[in-house]
């Protein structure tokens, strides 16, 4: 009888293990794996018309583990192609790292007419004892790879020594890598001609950021807006975020000489990528056309990833952003934009309004624009009297009650503190407590305009304040039929100057 039973209830106790599918969260135009885990972005470079991503990819399951590069392609960077695994785990697992183009054939890897692509990237031996720097590389445009006889290409026996960022420098014409000490807090440089035999020329460290250890550094050179002949050198580093214990990323501008970086900050400075809990890891294009600088990062933390159900996938990417540096009354910044291909199309549904004035909420009804949770706001309020004023996205109302509001989350400004947040504090599903809370960043106006580009997609807000002077990103869950949008104000009127909504779910 009790072999019966089991037999019974064996199909509930199969049905109750496998997880949930959650196609409301799957982002329409952020990347994400067709299943199982990603984080970091690893690899990003452009090669014949595409755009290459690889990532970190666990193949098997839907959790963290047998690392190995993931692949995909992109024309426009909006619109993927998968592709098979690039780089497999075997007797070590695949972190991150980068990949070139070697149009010169330094490595003498290059079999045909066509230059071939070399990805350098952290061996983990997954037993906690020691990481070192591989090489792998493809004669056919990424999509089969070889991996180097002669691994290890830089071995220092050490526990934590990872995440290889190779550019080519050209004054110097040589290869030149930036690898992290994590717990060091340090960037280590070393330079080669062929891409195998590397020499170590320079550190820099212990600046900035130290609350967590330095991970995923990268290293680019960049115009400096409104001055053509102009060029500086930014340093990003993954670390600690604006808030305390939670990953984010600090970057640093100076000069470069093919050995040593040189900050133009004190060493105290603390520039931050992103003010938000959901951006890490991410690096620039390399080859990217026109001179493009453009990156995307991981969006989530480790401070709650495993606690989010979805399923059969789980992490995504941020959107693509262009980059530059802009001079401000406090220095040269780093500032961002998404991409221009994010534009919706000429057939996608678009909100348009201008100079209106509002008190409390004005709730944007019958609209289907919202339906999917995935659009661009493009708006500039203009402050009056109001104190508090802003959006309120994924919202959803007690269908009785239609003044109360059971979940929403709130993009706004406070103008006693000139801060922007993002408030996600009942965003939804609360995957943990360390999810719920309220990000936020200071912002100036100007001449009392605020100028916002705001990307939603399912499970993520981004926000450019100011032409991507700042930007915040966060996950949302948003519990099913939380599609409702409105404009508020805490108190007396605001202005809004212009209002631009665009479909983003095709």
């Amino acid at each position: 009888m009790k072999k019966t039973l089991l037999l019974l209830l064996f199909p509930f106790w199969i049905l109750a293990q496998t997880p949930k599918e959650t196609p409301h969260w799957r982002p329409t135009y952020h990347f994400t794996a067709p299943q199982n885990w990603i984080n970091d972005p690893n690899g990003m470079v452009y090669y014949q018309g595409e755009y290459h991503l690889f990532y970190q990819h666990n193949p098997f399951e839907n959790k963290w583990g047998h690392m190995s590069w993931g692949h995909a392609v992109s024309k426009d960077l909006v619109k993927w192609e998968h592709l098979p695994v690039a780089i497999p785990e075997d007797s070590v697992w695949i972190f991150s790292g980068s990949a070139v183009v070697d149009k010169n054939n330094t490595s003498g890897f290059q079999t045909g007419s066509e230059p071939c692509m070399v990805a350098l990237y952290t061996a983990d031996y997954h037993d906690g004892k020691k990481e070192a720097q591989y090489l792998a590389y493809s004669n056919d445009r990424g999509r089969t790879w070889t991996k180097y006889a002669g691994n290890p290409v830089i071995d220092l026996h050490m526990t934590d020594f990872r995440d290889p960022h190779v550019i080519w420098h050209e004054p110097s014409q040589q290869w030149v890598m930036s690898v992290v000490f994590p717990k060091e807090f340090k960037v280590i440089f070393f330079t080669s001609k062929n891409l195998k035999n590397w020499t170590r020329v320079g550190e820099f460290g212990n600046q900035g950021e130290l609350r967590k250890i330095w991970e995923c550094p990268a290293l680019v050179e960049m115009p400096v807006e409104g001055s053509p002949n102009k060029t500086k050198w930014v340093l990003m580093v993954s670390s600690n975020g604006t808030y305390d214990k939670f990953e984010g990323m600090q970057y640093f501008v100076g000069d470069f000489d093919g050995t040593n970086f040189k900050n133009d900050n004190s060493p105290e400075t603390k520039l931050y990528v992103d003010y938000g809990k959901d951006f890490y890891a991410a690096i620039p294009y390399t080859d990217a056309p026109n001179n493009q600088k453009v990156f995307l990062g991981w969006m989530s933390s480790w401070h709650y990833i495993e606690a989010i159900k979805t399923s059969p996938w789980k992490g995504q990417m941020s959107a693509p952003r262009n980059i530059f540096l802009r001079q401000t009354s406090e220095g040269l910044r780093l500032f961002q934009d998404p991409v221009a291909t994010l534009k919706p199309k000429k057939d996608y549904l678009v909100f348009e309004k201008k100079n209106f004035e509002f008190s409390k909420e004005k709730q944007l009804d019958g609209m289907t624009l919202f339906s999917q949770n995935a659009y661009m706001i493009e708006i500039e309020f203009e402050k009056k009297s109001a104190s508090n004023f802003g959006l309120r996205i994924a919202q959803l109302k007690d269908k009785i009650d239609n003044k109360k509001i059971l979940h929403q989350t709130i993009v706004g400004y406070d103008t006693q503190h000139s801060e922007l947040y993002i408030d996600r504090t009942n965003s939804g599903v609360i995957p943990n407590n360390d999810f719920a809370s309220v990000e936020k960043t200071n912002v100036n106006l100007k001449n009392n305009i605020l100028k916002l580009k705001i990307l939603v997609d399912k499970t993520s807000v981004e926000v450019f304040a100011n032409d991507g002077e700042k930007v915040i990103s966060d996950l949302i869950f948003p519990v099913e039929g939380s599609n409702m949008f409105s404009l508020f104000t805490s108190e007396k009127k605001v202005k809004v100057l212009s209002l631009k909504i665009s479909d983003l779910s095709k």
